[in-house]
């Protein structure tokens, strides 16, 4: 199974309530956590319901402004996972029935989980395996929180689930505060942790892959591994390839990539990908169309100007963005700014 980026995948609310549960236990509430990401308290109590990568990413940006970016806080909130809350993945892991089984198994449906590193199995020789848990397709301004949060959930998980992966060691791409914390978490000594490493990567012994899990059973394993199969299969037909291709560019504020990178991404040829979003009543120039319009009227309403919103949305000038502004609302920005805070003093509806 070819594996998809993080943002070309809807994932239940597992990871979100996760974070509300953190938040919460930092004081904040669940408005708090969730603003300005199109989600309610009641998505997350619908089982059916999906949130793209770009809205975990808000709510982790809400939590940092509000409670700062310090070492620590995404593993405080990461100690908030359970093997319950990841679903049917988290049963199949707990069935293996040896810990390499339950982690091969569990890698093409991560997105089932509430991860966003990309993880492999890496066996180097008799003596070492790595499970590299790669962070590059996270945005800068969020990764070091994903992967405190990642990873610390991952051993409170473990831990709740009786599951004991034997670490010897791990390699971070944290800072040395965040990273000394992260292998308290995992309950290791001070020296076995290696900060600023190239990936995340968790050291284990070949022997401890083999070990056999507590509930093992290769049945059951096997008939979670065909449920996680068919729980991603409905998730992707139903977002389709036009949901993939607006999350890509929701998903990274500081790049706008063209047609054939997010064709590239998704291991598909410009063809057949203009192909199937017409296929889906829709174009790429659509959709870029689409997303640059809703977050211009966000930038707006959050205060930013013209030039600025202009500049985000990639335009190389602000009289083009001006006039697709206009195409898109009737009115200039300038004024759709204006209308805005001027309804945020009287409280009244925006009217152009």
């Amino acid at each position: 199974m070819i594996s998809s980026p993080v943002w070309a995948v809807p994932r239940g609310t597992e990871g979100v309530r996760i974070m509300v549960d953190g938040g919460a236990a930092h004081g904040m509430t669940t408005r708090e956590c969730l603003a300005g990401t199109g989600l309610n308290a009641e998505d997350l109590h619908d089982e059916h319901a999906l949130i793209w990568a770009h809205q975990e990413f808000a709510v982790i940006r809400n939590i940092l402004g509000r409670l700062g970016g310090r070492p620590g806080l995404g593993i405080e909130i990461g100690a908030h996972s359970t093997i319950g809350r990841t679903g049917v993945i988290g049963f199949m892991m707990l069935a293996g029935p040896t810990v390499r089984e339950a982690i091969e198994r569990a890698i093409p449906y991560l997105a089932l989980s509430p991860t966003h590193l990309r993880f492999s199995l890496v066996e180097a020789g008799d003596r070492y395996a790595y499970a590299v848990g790669d962070d590059d397709e996270i945005p800068p301004d969020v990764r070091a929180f994903v992967v405190e949060r990642d990873l610390a959930g991952l051993a409170a998980a473990f831990r709740g689930a009786q599951i004991d992966l034997g670490l010897t060691a791990i390699e971070t791409t944290l800072e040395p505060a965040g990273a000394a914390l992260l292998g308290e978490a995992w309950g290791l000594e001070p020296h076995l942790v290696r900060p600023h490493a190239a990936s995340n990567r968790l050291v284990i012994t070949p022997e401890q892959l083999g070990e056999r899990l507590p509930q093992a059973d290769e049945n059951t394993a096997r008939l979670f591994e065909k449920q996680c199969r068919e729980v991603l299969d409905v998730r992707m037909a139903r977002v389709g390839v036009a949901g993939q291709v607006r999350s890509r560019l929701r998903h990274e504020r500081a790049e706008w990539p063209s047609m054939a990178e997010v064709a590239a991404d998704l291991h598909l040829d410009v063809r057949t990908l203009r192909r199937r979003l017409t296929g889906e009543g829709t174009s790429f120039r659509r959709l870029l169309d689409e997303v640059r319009h809703g977050r211009a009227l966000e930038l707006l309403g959050q205060g930013a100007t013209v030039s600025e919103v202009a500049a985000e949305l990639g335009y190389a000038e602000t009289a083009t963005f001006t006039r697709s502004f206009t195409r898109w609302e009737g009115v200039p920005p300038s004024r759709a700014r204006v209308a805005y805070f001027e309804s945020t003093a009287t409280g009244m509806p925006t009217e152009y």
